[in-house]
């Protein structure tokens, strides 16, 4: 009998039919009865899926930190990921929650879960593979610079009026808070200094505080490289920097955020009538047209907030999204409500960088429901986008924030002070390490700008706002009181916690009645008026644990002028005072409770001498010259911990303080940082005297002519030694855990000190040295030793820039064995050492094959006429060092230079 199977076609359809038919009821019957190796199968994925993710996020954070945006294809993956995963959990909760009315399990139940497991584990295993693809190729782009094309026409107008001479004296722009006035001005400045318009160029901040002459007048002065004979003689000065200003040429005078009148007279600008102005122009910033036309300007040039399209792109390039998908619409009325500010879109732009885009619906309502700030000079919009920023802030980078707002406007702040400000106020409890981590939190969220020499600065609508805060949020619960006559008296004093009072005039008159149980940091900003404080002053603050009086003037008429009466406080800081007035008759003027004590660049009396204070932890004092102190000053303060004196200690007979001071510092059995310099080769009598420092700043022997002390040159460096001399005794230990060690000038042999201890240099960072002149390598190992030299494998493990200047008998810098340990090495930068012939050179007869430098990514090589070679005998390779076209250098053995 004949079946269907027999016909030709037909019969092999039937068969695929009943293939196809069984595959699916077994598959079918797989998902019921195997749904729970599906879902393992599934978790096995997510896991999968999940640590791509991270990896790739990771890998979008560092692009977006680096100033790139990110490509559209990376956004819909993670968003993808993102839903995948949301499903996922919703099935797992289906899972984990599965219940039957039946007696038996549900069949249906277990099928759809075997199912969608396996629709899932399919979907999640591409997302995976795709993942993998994206990290393997370009994941951003770093956008084009272009200037604003709103910002051209104004440009060109203020341009033209500075190079025609014919064009007016005075110039000036005005603008909102944060639409670009500094960022124009920096230009301007670069840009007339690079085509030679002007000789030089002056920049003098004015701020809106107070109209202080002498400031202006050293801020102008500091660019022309005059100095002032008189220090307070406000007419001398003017006079002689006018005669400055007419002999340098052709000058550019800038002055930053004018509030008001300027009477350029006054301060000695020679030409504000432009009657001799001998092509040299002055350029006022301001944010009100007025104000320019106060100040003589006929024509200001105002700068316009951006346009619509210049602000999306600015957005855009700050978020690092290039294609915002669905969220298009919701992330451009995000965008419109900065209304065209640069400054307010920079910071919103990177505080929303990390958040999701369908968050970004709560960011809009926040925006539009935020509180209005208490100034009337800047429009609420912005300080509904600045507390959507603070939100999104740590509370420590909070607290920073808002003790910067306590400095004068423009003020450039050394990040040190605001540390001590910061934990002093115990407003950050963690320490410096975390002041330090909160400061490039804010720097990155465009609320603070790094200056040079580790200083930050604030915008001024940065800082209103900050302000603001301040005082409205009771957990910080500042006041900012201005005196004229008197304190204010619509402020609450009686429930702050931090007060700040501006003395206007001399001589403040303060009530005795006025009682603060509440407060406990107090800022006195003096701005030198002679204050006569009631004996009862500091009796209103009793509960003061924190003090900083600035440009306080002292005098000996009052003597009735105590802190005696703080018994709580434990921190003062004097900045930029007056204090010659105070010497030891002054008993009183400082409390017995005191721990912390800091001097900042004040005039000190001759000879400085200070009460026995039995509880005083930490000593600062930062002045421009060596402090002048009687016998014993140091070691009468035995509790101390830390001991800072930037530029030393000198006797009243002239002598440095040198060894009698390390006697002294030998009676310091609690010391445990020591920042100072030892001025001559003196020996240290006691050895072990430096050896249980935690941290040190130290500089040995005297600077040669043209150089200076290099201390204070990072605040993130620990252990720091500089040798002007060949004086090792007490300092060998120094030397061995030290971060940074600077040799200049001496014979020291780094590598004796590695002989006599293998472990040594096992912190080092930084290693510099300048005409050495004696060496002729740096460090080594012998060939008796080589066998041992796994030993130092700790040693300069940690070596990150390496510097050579000028060492004029040094012929190779290490050995091949000490050369093996440069794992971290990323900067190594060797001039004018004329002997050297190669970088590395064998020792003994070991073959170590070839050094592989994996971090390096600067290597400098100038004025080595004999060097041949970077390693004798073998190959070097460079896994991130870039050629000049862009092209990696993966090996070197020869090297001409």
């Amino acid at each position: 009998m004949v079946g269907l199977s027999d016909i030709p076609f037909v019969g092999k359809t039937i068969d695929r039919i009943s293939d196809a038919t069984v595959e699916a009821v077994f598959r079918k019957l797989k998902y019921m009865i195997s749904y729970r190796a599906l879902i393992g199968d599934l978790i096995s994925e997510i896991e999968k899926v999940n640590t791509e993710e991270a990896s790739v996020s990771a890998a979008a954070d560092a692009a977006r930190a680096d100033g790139k945006i990110i490509y559209a294809d990376l956004f819909k993956w993670q968003l993808e990921v993102a839903e995948i995963q949301a499903s996922y959990n919703e099935l797992v909760e289906t899972y984990e929650n599965r219940s039957s009315c039946l007696p038996i399990p549900n069949p249906v139940s277990r099928f759809r879960l075997g199912r969608e497991a396996v629709v899932k584990a399919r979907r999640v295993s591409e997302l995976t593979a795709l993942g993998k693809d994206l990290l393997a190729r370009e994941i951003a782009f770093r956008p084009p610079y272009h200037d604003f094309e709103s910002r051209k026409d104004p440009y060109d107008k203020l341009w033209e009026g500075l190079v025609n001479q014919e064009s007016p004296l005075i110039h000036a722009i005005y603008g909102a808070p944060g639409v670009g006035i500094t960022e124009m001005t920096r230009k301007i400045q670069q840009e007339v200094l690079k085509q030679n318009i002007f000789d030089k160029v002056a920049f003098a901040i004015v701020g809106r505080d107070r109209l202080d002459i002498i400031n202006l007048q050293n801020q102008i002065a500091d660019h022309l490289g005059c100095h002032f004979e008189s220090r307070d003689d406000v007419g001398h000065r003017a006079s002689q920097l006018s005669g400055c200003l007419l002999n340098s040429g052709r000058i550019l005078v800038i002055f930053h955020d004018v509030w008001t009148r300027i009477q350029f007279d006054v301060i000695g600008i020679p030409w504000d009538d432009g009657s001799s102005s001998m092509g040299c122009k002055i350029l006022l910033t301001s944010r009100n047209p007025s104000v320019c036309l106060l100040n003589n300007c006929r024509d200001p040039t105002q700068i316009r907030p951006l346009t619509m399209i210049e602000a999306w792109d600015l957005f855009k390039n700050t978020v690092g999204i290039s294609d915002f998908g669905v969220y298009k619409n919701l992330a451009m009325k995000v965008c419109k409500k900065c209304e065209g500010h640069p400054l307010i879109i920079s910071a919103l732009g990177k505080a929303l960088r990390c958040k999701p885009l369908d968050s970004w619906g709560d960011t809009l309502l926040q925006l539009d429901c935020g509180e209005i700030g208490f100034s009337l000079e800047m429009e609420p919009i912005i300080y509904s986008c600045f507390n959507l920023i603070i939100d999104e802030l740590p509370d420590d980078a909070k607290s920073c924030l808002l003790l910067c707002s306590l400095f004068p406007d423009n003020a450039e702040i050394h990040i040190g002070k605001l540390i001590q400000l910061a934990t002093a106020s115990q407003l950050v409890l963690d320490g410096e390490s975390r002041v330090c981590t909160m400061v490039d939190e804010l720097s990155s969220s465009m609320l603070l700008d790094y200056t040079d020499f580790h200083e930050i600065k604030m915008h001024r609508p940065v800082r209103d706002w900050a302000r603001s805060i301040a005082i409205k949020d009771p957990k910080y619960a500042f006041q900012f009181a201005r005196c004229g006559p008197g304190l204010p008296d619509h402020c609450d004093y009686g429930t702050r916690k931090f007060l700040f009072i501006d003395m206007q005039i001399d001589d403040v008159y303060f009530p005795d009645d006025l009682v603060c149980p509440n407060l406990l940091n107090l800022w006195l900003q003096c701005n030198k008026h002679r204050q006569r404080f009631s004996s009862g002053f500091f009796s209103m603050f009793r509960n003061l644990r924190f003090l900083l009086i600035h440009e306080g003037m002292f005098s000996s008429l009052e003597p009735q002028f105590s802190l005696r009466h703080l018994g709580n406080l434990s921190t003062l800081i004097l900045d930029c005072c007056d204090m010659t007035d105070i010497d030891q008759t002054h008993i009183n003027f400082f409390p017995q409770s005191l721990q912390t004590l800091c001097i900042w660049n004040c005039d000190l009396p001759v000879p400085l001498d200070l009460p026995n204070l039995s509880y005083l932890r930490k000593l600062e004092i930062d002045s421009r010259c060596p402090v002048i102190i009687v016998p014993n000053f140091i070691s009468r303060l035995s509790r101390l911990e830390v001991l800072h004196i930037r530029n030393g200690l000198q006797f009243q007979d002239g002598s440095p303080a040198t060894a009698p001071s390390s006697f002294e510092i030998s009676k310091l059995k609690y010391l445990k940082s020591l920042k100072m310099p030892f001025r001559v080769s003196d020996p240290v009598q006691d050895k072990n005297v430096l050896g249980d420092l935690d941290e040190f700043e130290i500089c040995v022997g005297e600077p040669g002519e043209g150089t200076h002390y290099l201390l204070n040159s990072s605040v993130s460096v620990k252990r720091r030694i500089e040798l002007y001399s060949n004086q090792l005794e007490a300092f060998t230990n120094l030397i061995e855990r030290a971060e940074d060690v600077k040799l200049l000038c001496n014979d020291i042999d780094v590598s004796s000190i590695f002989s006599n201890n293998r472990q040594a240099f096992g912190d080092l960072r930084n290693l510099y040295n300048e005409e050495c002149n004696t060496i002729d390598f740096q460090a080594r190992i012998s060939g008796d030793k080589i066998q041992h030299s796994h030993q130092c494998q700790r040693s300069f493990c940690k070596l990150t820039t390496i510097q050579i200047y000028g060492c004029s008998s040094m012929t190779y810098l290490f050995s091949n064995s000490i050369a093996n340990c440069f794992m971290q090495l990323r900067e190594l930068c060797i001039e004018n050492c004329p002997k050297i012939e190669a970088i590395v050179r064998d020792e003994g007869t070991s073959d170590e094959g070839d050094i592989i430098f994996y971090r390096l990514k600067l290597l400098k090589l100038v004025g080595l006429p004999k060097l041949t070679n970077f390693h004798e005998h073998n190959d070097v390779q460079f896994h991130l060092l870039f050629d000049e076209k862009g092209n990696t250098c993966c090996r070197m053995k020869e090297f001409s230079c």
